[in-house]
């Protein structure tokens, strides 16, 4: 009994894991939609606004220091970041760990990953600007300030899929 429930509860982690990995064009995002503005605070309380990155691209990555898929995009985050920042690319890594942890949960992660495109902290307001729904979520923001693409979770071919339309963009 105990075997067959351990690999339920297995299967179903896997499955959601997996589950989310999808790409929407269209879907909640149109080529017309502006990207929502905020203003956000880094773990070092600098605030930055996504209206000073006009004329780049950005991607929006929505996660959070204790999802195991956001620990894995990580990596990818910023080797992609390091790819592309001197073409005009920047990311954005919004993370919405909330409480009096936060902060160093959120120091921590960035030391871990040795992340170095800038790290905000979510005030609530703008992931619901984005209607977040799941995580880890990336929006793709063109040099015009428009939604261009949002991805769910991490598929197989995350890194590849989103080198090609960052580079359709730039």
């Amino acid at each position: 009994m105990r075997k067959g429930l351990c690999f339920v509860l297995v299967s179903l982690a896997v499955a959601a894991f997996f589950s989310c990995s999808k790409t929407e064009n269209g879907v909640g995002v149109r080529d017309t939609d502006a990207a929502p503005s905020f203003v956000l605070s880094t773990v070092k309380s600098d605030r930055i606004s996504l209206d000073n990155y006009k004329g780049k691209v950005v991607m929006v990555e929505f996660f959070a220091t204790w999802c195991p898929p956001c620990r894995t995009a990580a990596p990818e985050m910023e080797s992609i970041y390091e790819k592309y920042r001197d073409k005009g690319f920047v990311v954005l890594a919004v993370s919405i760990d909330e409480g009096p942890t936060a902060v160093s949960a959120v120091s921590k992660f960035v030391k871990e990953f040795n992340i170095t495109y800038p790290v905000l902290l979510d005030d609530g307001k703008a992931s619901r600007q984005y209607q977040l729904i799941s995580i880890p979520t990336s929006f793709i923001v063109d040099k015009q300030g428009k939604l261009r693409n949002k991805h769910i979770g991490l598929s197989p071919d995350f890194t590849e899929s989103v080198s090609k339309e960052i580079e359709t963009l730039l």
